[in-house]
């Protein structure tokens, strides 16, 4: 259906078909009524939490990147400012 609307190029099909698939995982605890504002709430903050702090990043100007510090301060990751 995406090739036939232009949205994907049959080299790509091909290359994701080549990629081996372990599955995936969900995981389900209990339902979530739309009246239980506490836990509405809670998922409300889990979802909109940063997924990096950015007290452990820092751009470097003249090299264009942008480092970070692992938690533990031991690994350190340098990332082009673009990507």
């Amino acid at each position: 259906m995406l090739l036939a609307k232009g949205k994907i190029t049959a080299e790509m099909i091909q290359m994701l078909s080549s990629w081996r698939h372990f599955g995936f995982n969900v995981f389900y605890v209990n339902r979530i009524l739309p009246w239980d504002e506490t836990v509405m709430e809670n998922l409300a903050r889990y979802i909109i939490r940063a997924s990096f702090s950015q007290e452990r990043m820092k751009y470097l100007d003249q090299e264009a990147a942008v480092v970070y510090k692992a938690k533990d301060g031991k690994d350190t990751k340098v990332f082009p400012a673009m990507e």
